[in-house]
């Protein structure tokens, strides 16, 4: 653990090898529970890094293992006692899934989990709590309470007033989101569904997640008539102006809003909307054209909501001794989460960036009161008691049962890492993936896309040094659209090199991924656009240093020269 990035403080370097030692080595000297032999064996086979390719010829008896895998179709007719040796075809599938504890991977916003994390998410699965009802979940239905707790204060939330759901994923959190817009502007479509009700707009940007769409349809909304997507910043964060072009305008028609989403990290760029100036603005035009009725403002910080854990860092004094450049970022982007407390609600993926096993979800309400609206007819839930129906959020929740392993892991990795640990962690990423834009900027014919958005996402594109000798003016002239023919096959001939360039060096030195909406040109007078595709690494995983960033670079700067 000796490759950190260069410029790295002595003092960073030693205040993050003890948090990688102690919370994300799968230690059983800290954490017994991966002193048990199956999980011993899962562990040393993953730690040794091996290529994708060579992991099903490296494992003792994997061909076969594998055909067994494939071909079996019933289960057994017999019951059948543990022998005391560790399940072969569990063991098999575990050590050859995906392997996020590898330092070279950083294809996208999934990452490792902590040691603490797993540690509470296997007591979870343990208890096995169902935290739809309380009389199912117990004790684990207060300790949720308390993870909101938290969460609520260390986004600036009143922490009596707000509250919060887990749930299975971000998607899931999102679609909390609108849904708390549909039932406030649109109360009959609970009864009689979306197309009852008079003209709706739901708005987004262009740059938001796929669920922001997904989403709309599982709802039953006409995507392509009922939804406004917002434009894109050349950092491909939300344009204010157009936004405000687009909610006066629905106003001025008396067309209900329910739900303006932002997002705070994009997943390819790590773009980040303002929230305040969304809602002053939500706010002003509401009085201005009297919509009693407000949008409700959900932000999409499944990757962002991170960040929150700066919120009070000095960074003047930098008692952390981060580095100057990633300080610098930090706070830029920190001025923005400060903002993330006037949203009415917000998504929390601690199975990000907060290094919790998956399910671990969590969608916050500024205020508990909006739970009301989603609530259905107390009726409809006959078997179970009536006075302990508001114990929990039964009536509110989308799901029935709830598991509560996200619960239990997040709160073990708040308990465990506190501020100080994700602040440590997070600021080795956030240091890795600067490195990365240094390294990138150094060669002309690489284009680093939002170098402004300091984020954990690096995104790039890669031009033929043989056609291209300056990849500012190239990307430049992309980015200026035209529908010719030249400039279309211009476009497309630069993609198809740097597809290719990945599709040969994919797995060298850094797991990265492809994107095909990296980035964008300008707008023509229709506001059309084109999707510019690229690549991307995402600097998540706490085990990633400067040899897998120099190694990448190395080989790929060796395909074309």
């Amino acid at each position: 653990m000796t490759n950190l990035t260069p410029d790295v403080h002595p003092d960073f370097q030693h205040a993050y090898r003890q948090v990688v030692e102690r919370y994300f080595s799968r230690d059983p000297r800290y954490w017994p529970c991966f002193a048990d032999t199956s999980f011993r064996r899962v562990i040393d086979f993953r730690r040794r890094n091996l290529q994708p390719g060579d992991q099903l010829n490296a494992f003792p008896g994997g061909h076969e293992l594998r055909r067994v895998l494939l071909a079996e179709s019933a289960p057994p007719a017999a019951m059948r006692l543990p022998a005391g040796d560790p399940d072969e075809m569990l063991g098999f599938a575990a050590a050859l899934s995906k392997n996020w504890e590898n330092p070279a991977s950083v294809e996208n916003v999934i990452t490792m989990p902590c040691d603490p994390g797993v540690y509470g998410a296997m007591l979870g699965t343990l208890a096995n709590p169902n935290l739809v009802y309380s009389e199912y979940a117990g004790m684990a239905h207060e300790l949720e309470r308390n993870v909101i707790r938290q969460m609520a204060t260390l986004a600036g939330y009143s922490p009596d007033q707000a509250t919060g759901i887990f749930t299975q994923g971000g998607t899931f959190c999102n679609l909390y989101g609108y849904l708390a817009g549909i039932r406030k502007s649109l109360p009959e479509a609970r009864t009689f569904g979306m197309g009852y009700t008079h003209d709706y707009r739901f708005i987004n940007s262009q740059g938001g997640h796929y669920s922001n769409i997904t989403n709309l349809s599982l709802l039953g909304v006409d995507i392509q008539k009922r939804t406004i997507r917002i434009k894109l910043t050349p950092d491909n964060d939300i344009d204010l102006e157009d936004l405000e072009q687009q909610l006066r305008a629905c106003f001025l028609l008396g067309c209900a809003v329910p739900a303006i989403m932002l997002t705070m990290g994009t997943t390819d760029t790590f773009a980040v909307d303002r929230v305040r100036p969304v809602c002053e603005l939500r706010d002003r035009l509401c009085e201005q054209y009297g919509i009693t009725v407000r949008p409700h403002v959900h932000v999409d910080s499944a990757i962002g909501w991170s960040l929150l854990f700066f919120l009070d860092y000095d960074f003047d004094r930098n008692p952390l001794a981060i580095h100057g450049e990633t300080v610098a970022g930090l706070q830029r982007n920190v001025a923005c989460f400060r903002e993330l407390r006037y949203a009415d609600s917000f998504t929390v993926d601690f199975q990000k960036w907060g290094y919790v096993p998956y399910p671990s979800s969590l969608v916050m309400f500024k205020n508990k009161s909006d739970l009301k609206y989603l609530e259905h007819d107390p009726a409809d839930f006959s078997y179970f008691e009536r006075d302990l129906q508001g114990r929990t959020h039964l009536q509110a929740t989308i799901e029935c049962s709830r598991s509560a392993t996200g619960v239990f892991g997040a709160y073990a990795a708040l308990r465990y890492l506190g501020i100080e640990g994700y602040q440590i962690i997070i600021a080795h990423c956030l240091q890795n993936a600067d490195y990365f834009r240094r390294r990138l900027r150094r060669i002309p014919n690489i284009k680093v896309v939002a170098p402004g958005n300091q984020g954990p996402s690096v995104g790039f594109r890669i031009y033929d040094p043989a056609r291209v000798a300056d990849a500012e003016t190239e990307f430049a002239a992309e980015c200026r659209i035209q529908d010719t023919e030249v400039y279309l096959e211009r476009l497309a001939a630069n993609t198809r090199w740097h597809r290719q360039l990945f599709e040969t060096g994919r797995d060298h030195g850094l797991f990265t991924s492809w994107v095909e909406f990296v980035t964008h040109t300008d707008y023509d007078e229709r506001g059309m656009y084109h999707r510019i595709p690229g690549e991307k690494a995402v600097f998540m995983n706490p085990l990633t240093t400067c040899r897998e960033i120099d190694d990448f670079i190395a080989h790929r700067m060796g395909q074309w020269t």
